[in-house]
């Protein structure tokens, strides 16, 4: 669309006419536009009576620019006025998800549902049984072990800093978790 120059005739140096022809102009540029920025609209809201409600506020907002003499085009002006509303859409939604947000200092402090004390001896004493399945491991074994789930090493890299086997990391590992699970009375596992 080629710009317009309007301004002879909003100056009051050019017609009526002419203004009229120009107000004219811009209607039916928004006329032609309107189903076209509904569904722009629909598209990025995904909710018709949101994408209605904002279509006519952005025809709202260009009436200002009715009697603007240099606008180049309306539907390039139309499409970020739209744009902008839908922005201002989602910030508002934010904002209003934000405020209904409840500080934990207001709350108290979060209390869990005690646990059993027979839960807590029980998991003491498997913790003391690991400890000591651990210490009783072979040196190279537990070193494995150690390096893979303690220090978050990957296989080979054990072997490297072992200077040994993957698939001797592998065994030993292997053997470790079974030490493990007949420590704490669960050897089928």
């Amino acid at each position: 669309m080629k710009p317009r120059d309007y301004s002879a005739a909003l100056d009051g140096q050019g017609s009526v006419e002419e203004a009229e022809r120009l107000r004219s102009q811009f209607d039916e540029a928004m006329t032609a536009h309107r189903q076209e920025l509904f569904a722009y609209l629909h598209r990025r809201t995904r909710d018709q009576d949101l994408a209605s409600d904002l279509t006519q506020e952005t025809l709202s907002r260009m009436m200002v620019y009715r009697d603007t003499s240099r606008i180049e085009s309306y539907e390039l002006l139309m499409y970020r006025i739209a744009h902008n509303l839908v922005l201002e859409h989602q910030r508002a939604r934010h904002r209003h998800r934000a405020s209904d947000h409840v500080s934990l200092s207001v709350v108290g402090p979060l209390q869990a549902e005690d646990a059993a004390v027979e839960d807590i001896a029980d998991a003491q004493l498997s913790l003391e049984l690991l400890k000591r399945a651990l210490i009783d491991l072979p040196p190279k074994r537990r070193m494995a072990f150690m390096l893979s789930r303690f220090e978050g090493l990957t296989y080979p890299q054990v072997a490297s800093r072992m200077g040994i086997s993957v698939k001797m990391v592998e065994k030993h590992i292997s053997s470790a978790l079974l030490a493990f699970r007949a420590a704490v009375g669960d050897p089928d596992d």
